[in-house]
């Protein structure tokens, strides 16, 4: 197969930093989809990767102004160009099928499929529909028009995240919607790593409102009443990365804190290995797969209880699921975690099986899958069967 990933933001193959899952997602899929296709990922630019690049089998091009990750509405005029530019760069391109891979990569993806006639698969990680500007502010009306657009002009499938994320689809859209999870990849945790001296807790995470990791921080800051040699680090980047560091100066906790930008691949999978409990507050998820990795590494976690994370933990295996707006019931979890041997290893105990229900080459199998039977319905020979059946039909 010929196939064609467009997403809006992608990683260099130099230094793998992902800035959330859909950027993760898109990485392992076209990585284990060029084992036996010919794959490109369609991408805008950002600064220090290249306008194209070859990646573990696979291409990557780049196309329109450089821009950095946000979600704020002074930047709708890169993204307008970016979404100009990859259609213009898709339509030319020899591929059977094209993927998008959010609301942007889905109205480009949607438009080469048109103009090129072939199936348009549209991968969801969430559905914002009527929540857009409660997530993402005055941006969001913008987010809000494209996403119902999107849907009205519908696509050959659909592919969710979750179930929780196909339940919120399938209200939306009668097409057939199909789950497939994210993954993990084992190799890339097998080394040991000496854990860190002080008890630590590491949240993987955008800085965004909608992540609450405002909530995170007063529970921390709570913690250290109780935990006092306790280390909290913070990795990700996003628009509130200044108040959430106002926050932290004000609550007098900054030596105990650390906010580190995307990091290499590596060293975000050393700083997994060498912590001690996992915490993702958010009140919005499309997965989480922060979770899942941080499951392999053998952390035990304690992150808001809201649907998408019940489905993905299993109902809490591993760890614990708290009210979102409770910083006292955050600090309550994490002490008993940091304090309690005994329970510790057998929440460690309970990620090994959790761990074990993902990995990237079930999802690649799977969304190979669905690739497949668009290509079958969509053949030259299938068109003239249900034609010639159209036609008997009538005699």
């Amino acid at each position: 197969m010929k196939i064609l990933l467009v997403t809006e933001f992608f990683p260099s193959g130099k230094e793998l930093r992902f800035s959330g899952g859909v950027e993760a997602r898109t990485f392992f899929i076209a990585k284990g989809l060029a084992k036996k296709n010919k794959v490109i990922v369609l991408a805008s630019r950002t600064s220090g990767t290249p306008k194209k690049e070859f990646i573990q089998g696979f291409t990557v091009f780049r196309v329109g102004p450089k821009r950095n990750y946000t979600a704020s509405a002074g930047h709708a005029l890169s993204r307008l160009l970016f979404i100009k530019n990859a259609i213009k760069l898709g339509k030319s391109l020899d591929v059977q099928i094209v993927d998008g891979s959010n609301y942007i990569a889905h109205f480009i993806a949607k438009n080469i499929a048109n103009y090129k006639k072939i199936p348009a698969v549209a991968w969801y990680p969430d559905v914002w529909l009527n929540d857009w500007i409660k997530n993402a502010g005055l941006y969001g009306i913008f987010g809000e028009l494209l996403e119902r657009l999107n849907l009205v002009r519908g696509f050959d499938a659909y592919i969710a995240i979750s179930k929780n994320t196909a339940d919120k689809l399938r209200k939306f859209s009668k097409k057939a919607v199909h789950v497939v999870y994210c993954g993990v990849d084992k190799k890339e945790f097998l080394a040991n790593y000496t854990k860190f001296k002080d008890p630590t807790i590491v949240s993987v995470s955008r800085l965004t409102k909608y992540k609450n990791l405002n909530t995170l921080i007063l529970a921390f800051a709570h913690l250290l009443t109780k935990v006092k040699n306790a280390k909290l680090i913070i990795i990700g980047t996003g628009p509130e990365q200044k108040n959430l560091k106002d926050q932290i100066k004000a609550l007098n906790i900054s030596s105990k804190v650390k906010i580190f930008a995307n990091l290499p691949r590596d060293e975000l999978i050393s700083l997994y290995k060498s912590a001690h409990v996992f915490s993702l507050p958010s009140l919005v998820e499309g997965f989480g797969i922060a979770t899942v990795e941080a499951a392999i590494a053998g952390l035990p976690y304690v992150n808001s209880d809201i649907p998408v994370l019940r489905e993905i933990t299993k109902n809490g295996k591993g760890g614990y699921l708290v009210d979102s707006d409770n910083p006292l019931d955050f600090s309550q979890k994490l002490q008993l975690l940091l304090n309690n041997s005994n329970l510790y290893k057998k929440k460690s105990l309970e990620l090994r099986t959790l761990a074990d229900s993902y990995n990237w080459y079930d999802v690649v199998l799977q969304t190979e899958n669905v690739y497949k039977s668009l290509l079958s319905k969509n053949s030259p020979l299938r068109k003239m069967d249900s034609l010639y059946s159209k036609v008997f039909s009538i005699c």
